[in-house]
């Protein structure tokens, strides 16, 4: 006899789910293993438990990309240009719409990355929360690049 196991539920959800939801998930949730080994081979599975380090390294990466944008602003002022065509027109329209364009689509990738963590980039090599590391010192390298910029040139404010 064969059985299969089914991983979505049929029926009425019964939990809810809130900001209060959100927050405990960090600190107070039971579940620190996938429900059933048979999900995470499907097709889509998603986690919202976050291993300390990782919420760490976002926080961490969130900041850093507050620093980056805030450095490109100082060095533009001193007569850089923004290489990225799109952040460029950005800039041209508004500093604040840039930095918020800037902030706002690094916090939704890093969202998607933590939702997704679990998913295999290489099978058997590579998850995907392998990203949040390199972004974190692809981040810290840009900001040393951007600290030699500023010390090269002459600070105006």
């Amino acid at each position: 006899m064969e059985v299969t196991i089914d991983c979505q539920r049929q029926g009425i959800e019964r939990r809810s789910h809130g900001l209060r939801t959100f927050f405990h998930s960090f600190t107070r949730n039971r579940r620190r293993e996938t429900r059933r080994e048979s999900c995470l081979e499907g097709s889509h599975y998603v986690d919202f438990h976050h291993a300390p380090m990782l919420f760490a390294l976002t926080i961490a990466i969130m900041g850093l990309s507050c620093i980056d944008a805030f450095f490109t602003l100082l060095l533009i002022q001193q007569g850089a240009q923004e290489i990225n065509p799109f952040m460029n027109s950005l800039l041209q329209i508004n500093v604040q719409l840039f930095v918020s364009t800037k902030v706002l689509i690094t916090a939704i990738c890093l969202i998607f990355i933590l939702a997704h963590r679990n998913f295999w980039l290489i099978k058997g090599v590579i998850r995907t929360y392998h990203i949040l590391p390199c972004l974190f010192l692809g981040y810290c390298a840009l900001i040393v690049h951007e600290l030699r910029m500023l010390n090269n040139v002459p600070f105006i404010l």
